[in-house]
């Protein structure tokens, strides 16, 4: 068993042909993976206690580039898979997975945007519908949060290497790298390292982010429209904004 990013990695360069979303794969043939074959162990409290210690500050990703794979345990999707890079000021990351079903891949169904500690802008596939966008939107931000969390601390990480036989068909397609990394989650050990959720190092507080231009890395400008974010639990912040002047 290799995970089924080197299967996408393997069609990468048509995709990129094809798809709209093409420019977000790019470098992804050479990028590492990272496999988590466990998905209850991956969504754990556990895992989600520790997420709060890795997003009070910037995203640093383990390589410049890097995929990272969750086996889902729904039959009608193979795996999930984010590739992620990292920029100066930003990770940037692409959610999709391999749709067992129509036995092929979806496009690209989020482009999140890790620009600020705790907070994440996503930028949905226009055929998603409201319901999918948001579904989408916390699975894509999740899985980078998550698996850095896990990463940060005391998994296993043991490496693995594709087998020569199929390394021809890979290579072929400018597939590079052969060992991937599968990672062993054990619950208890990162109850340990998990802290309590208090000041810098809570999820972020709720509030209202206003609408705005956003400059992509391909150079496009698109608008992100009005929502409301972060943990209401965690507490609010209202911002009135008051325009001085008359009416007409």
């Amino acid at each position: 068993m290799i995970p089924e990013a080197y299967e996408f990695k393997r069609i990468a360069s048509r995709f990129r042909q094809v798809s709209t979303f093409g420019f977000l794969f790019e470098g992804i043939e050479t990028a590492p993976v990272y496999y988590f074959g466990d998905q209850e162990s991956f969504d754990s409290d556990e895992v989600g206690a520790l997420r709060a210690q890795v997003i009070a500050k910037p995203l640093r990703l383990p390589h410049p580039c890097v995929v990272f794979e969750v086996k889902d345990r729904a039959p009608e999707r193979a795996a999930l898979l984010v590739y992620a890079r990292q920029f100066d000021d930003r990770v940037e990351a692409a959610f999709f997975f391999k749709d067992q079903r129509k036995r092929q891949w979806t496009d690209c169904l989020i482009h999140a945007v890790f620009s600020e500690p705790g907070l994440a802008e996503g930028y949905p596939n226009p055929k998603l519908g409201e319901d999918e966008v948001s579904i989408y939107g916390e699975v894509a931000t999740g899985i980078v949060w998550r698996a850095l969390s896990i990463l940060s601390q005391v998994a296993e990480v043991k490496p693995r290497t594709i087998m020569p036989a199929l390394r021809r068909k890979y290579s072929k397609a400018g597939v590079r790298g052969w060992t991937w990394h599968q990672i062993t989650i054990d619950p208890e050990r990162l109850r340990e390292k998990s802290a309590p959720q208090c000041g810098t190092h809570a999820s972020p507080r709720w509030h209202i982010r206003r609408g705005h231009w956003r400059q992509l890395a391909d150079g496009r400008r698109v608008f992100v429209r009005q929502c409301q974010v972060g943990d209401p639990a965690q507490g609010g912040v209202v911002k009135d904004y008051i325009v001085k002047g008359s009416a007409a």
